[in-house]
């Protein structure tokens, strides 16, 4: 299982290529592309992000604070951006 926070980036080298790798084969989404999908559902600063990967299949997690100081946790699927499941932290 690969798992990686990427604010701050705790990844190796290693976990990032295969990271990179996937992106080339379209197993996964930039992040800039998912983070735009993400926006237009849930307006706000994205305080944290993290990637995991499980059978092969990547999941990033956002940890989204809006403007009314309401904190989301939403899991993204990291290959098409369906959103998978929602918490309000609150």
């Amino acid at each position: 299982m690969l798992s990686l926070t990427l604010a701050p980036i705790n990844a190796t080298a290693k976990d990032l290529d295969r990271l990179r790798d996937a992106v080339k084969r379209g197993d996964v989404l930039p992040l800039s592309v998912l983070q735009e999908k993400l926006r237009i559902s849930y307006p706000g600063d994205i305080i944290k992000v993290e990637l995991d990967e499980d059978d092969g299949r990547f999941i990033y997690e956002f940890k989204v604070l809006q403007a009314n100081g309401r904190l989301y946790e939403i899991e993204m699927d990291a290959k098409d951006g369906t959103i998978l499941d929602v918490d309000d932290d609150d």
